[in-house]
């Protein structure tokens, strides 16, 4: 039995806590968090849902959980990666991707916390929870984008959410010219 705090309109803690199935069943407002895995080749990690999953079975999406109610938000990020794809972060490592933002669906109204953290693993050496997915995999953040216009079926992604891919490519982008920069550096240094 999974035990989620009940927040209101503005996100703060009503110290009530109620059970998942039956939060999502009284639409009850809570906090989630989502993970986006990035690489230096400007690629996110995505991965197939298990078809067994209430919500959006067989889809493509990134890392995402509710906050227990025992828990920080920056908390639940670090042990939802570990569970999903079996990768061990800090806190520190997570970036947040833009403010929470509120989202209103028939079953999960909730706040999301949007994260991301940048590693260079192959997909191949990720330890996926069974239960929950089939597979992970990198795509082009611009593929990803381009699937989200043109409303693919494939993708848990909604039109509005192509802002944060666009903010992830931003981010690619940044480190890329850092990154350049950095070693343009070194080899001064050297000479």
């Amino acid at each position: 039995m999974e035990l989620l705090r009940v927040v209101d309109k503005l996100g703060n803690d009503t110290n009530e806590i109620i059970e998942r199935e039956e939060l999502h069943n009284r639409s009850k407002l809570h906090n989630e968090v989502t993970i986006y895995i990035i690489n230096d080749k400007g690629e996110v990690l995505l991965q197939r849902r298990s078809k067994n999953r209430r919500f959006c079975p067989n889809k493509l999406g990134v890392i995402a959980g509710h906050q227990s109610y025992r828990e920080d938000i920056l908390t639940c990020a670090v042990r939802e990666t570990k569970e999903e794809v079996g990768l061990k972060i800090k806190k520190d490592d997570l970036h947040p991707l833009c403010d929470k933002y509120l989202v209103e669906e028939k079953y999960n109204n909730h706040y999301m916390y949007p994260y991301y953290v940048i590693c260079n693993q192959k997909a191949e050496d990720f330890t996926i929870q069974k239960e929950e997915l089939s597979f992970v995999r990198w795509y082009k953040i611009e593929e990803v984008i381009r699937l989200i216009e043109v409303g693919s079926k494939e993708i848990v992604f909604k039109k509005d959410e192509i802002r944060l891919f666009k903010k992830l490519l931003e981010v690619t982008k940044k480190d890329e010219k850092e990154s350049f920069f950095l070693k343009i550096k070194k080899l001064l240094e050297v000479n």
